[in-house]
């Protein structure tokens, strides 16, 4: 009975949204290249941002290259019901990602650097009036790569590089649970084998009761890789080829549980297997009572409960070409493929259930996307280089898995940005961008009990945008 409460709590507890964030990647990783919208694969920016967006293109470098900058985003979006036409806004924060590159030539054909990145990310905060709550309501998922590298020059027009990425991640998640759906211990009401739990809803509570907070917090260090090549054509031609490995973390979490009153009394006298609950009975007294016992009466906080998963932030390819053209311009396109597909569903474990009957299975089915990048850049002089660019990038999320923890769509983007020499070594870069995603229906919950999600839980429209803000500093010795 005790284990059954547990699942009731836990199975709604934080790893739908380990789900959600990785749906969402980070490709805005440097302001030059930001504002090139991501080009850079045949012909990366020189301020040693190759080692994310091209390894290889560290070879040749002359000296060496310090950078560090930050990607701003403000984030906006909302959800508008079928039913009542009522808009909810996100409550975003402006977040900051951070990139720090070092990259040195050590000879005209070997070069080393490391870099600093997170390709992968996500912040979602939905208000607490938002019946996304129950998904979700302050949700952070970060990976944060450290990625020494080093890159050779083979033939005058060939050039590999690679490195190994050293990945750290850290989910948060903090979710309100809903009375209303949770089951009813097999102790009190037994159901045959194999068939859905009853639950509190039948009998009468209303959907959307909050009884319980949640907080779930993560982290895991892993390994995966980077690898590019380069070819150059001639002195106008360029193709570049870039991949990212899997990487795979094995997360070990926590979640804690705090009550939160229901103010509700029990209407009538109910029979509940073995007992009358009498008429008048405080439900929030009932939940804390024996057989339940779902908090400590003293504290209204429910005993901690391990849980580990696997997720996987997927593999990256990208290719590339770039042509320069006269009075110093540049054309840039990038093709990009990220292997979401490898992400279909997800296997909850409870360690401390040794017959693992409070495991579950979770369905996302995401799909690979692509995308296309396309940019100009045209040196004016030796102070100013100014650029501008375009992308269009699918959607993972299929329609059934449109949740607030990452309300995502295909999206059109405009990019446009600057370089400034301020000093014989010093450069500045400057770059915003504009993320214009397609409205999107989706729903406000996930799927219960080992079920796949379908598009008729879908409840309501989702619609986002996003405006983003690139600076670096960079310094050539």
């Amino acid at each position: 009975m005790r284990r059954s409460v547990r699942y009731a709590l836990v199975l709604f507890a934080g790893f739908p949204a380990l789900l959600g964030a990785q749906g969402f990647g980070i490709y805005e990783q440097g302001a030059c290249s930001m504002g090139r919208a991501g080009t850079g694969v045949a012909a990366p920016c020189s301020d040693g941002s190759a080692i994310f967006f091209n390894p290889a293109g560290l070879a040749g470098l002359k000296g060496g290259r310090a950078t560090v900058g930050a990607t701003l985003l403000d984030v906006e979006g909302g959800f508008t019901d079928d039913i009542l036409q009522q808009e909810t806004r996100l409550d975003d924060p402006f977040l900051a990602i951070p990139q720090v590159y070092v990259a040195y030539g050590v000879t005209p054909k070997l070069g080393v650097g490391i870099g600093l990145f997170a390709p992968y990310g996500l912040q979602t905060r939905w208000p607490l009036s938002f019946d996304g709550r129950f998904s979700g309501y302050d949700n952070i998922l970060r990976s944060v790569y450290v990625q020494p590298t080093v890159s050779y020059q083979v033939t005058p027009w060939l050039s590999l590089g690679g490195g190994v990425d050293v990945v750290f991640g850290k989910v948060e998640l903090n979710q309100r649970l809903d009375l209303a759906t949770a089951p009813v211990p097999t102790t009190l009401i037994p159901v045959p084998p194999g068939s859905p739990p009853v639950l509190f809803g039948q009998f009468g509570i209303a959907p959307g009761t909050d009884f319980a907070d949640t907080h779930l917090e993560a982290s895991k260090t892993t390994v995966a890789g980077h690898f590019g090549a380069l070819f150059k054509v001639n002195d106008r031609l360029s193709f570049g080829a870039r991949f990212m490995t899997q990487a795979k973390f094995d997360y070990s979490g926590t979640a804690s549980f705090t009550q939160v009153l229901t103010g509700l009394v029990v209407p009538a006298d109910i029979a509940v297997g073995p007992l009358t609950i009498p008429a008048g009975t405080p439900v929030d007294l009932f939940l804390n009572a024996p057989p339940l016992s779902l908090f400590d009466p003293t504290t209204g906080v429910f005993k901690s409960q391990p849980v580990t998963t696997t997720i996987k932030n997927p593999s990256q390819m990208a290719l590339g070409v770039a042509y320069k053209v006269a009075s110093g311009w540049t054309l840039l396109g990038d093709y990009q493929y990220t292997w979401w597909d490898s992400f279909n569903e997800l296997d909850i474990v409870f360690p401390q259930d040794a017959s693992g009957a409070l495991s579950r299975k979770l369905f996302e089915r995401y799909d690979g996307t692509s995308g296309f990048r396309f940019a100009a850049e045209w040196m004016k002089d030796a102070k100013w280089t100014f650029r501008g660019g375009y992308l269009y990038h699918g959607g993972a999320a299929p329609a059934e898995t449109v949740t607030p923890l990452l309300p995502e769509g295909n999206r059109n983007e405009f990019t446009a940005g600057a370089t400034v020499k301020l000093s014989r070594g010093l450069t500045a870069d400057l770059a915003y961008q504009f993320i214009r995603q397609n409205d999107r229906r989706g729903r406000t919950r996930e799927a219960l009990f080992n079920q796949p999600a379908t598009t008729g839980m879908n409840n309501g429209l989702y619609n986002f945008h996003a405006h983003l803000f690139g600076v670096s500093l960079g310094y050539a010795f």
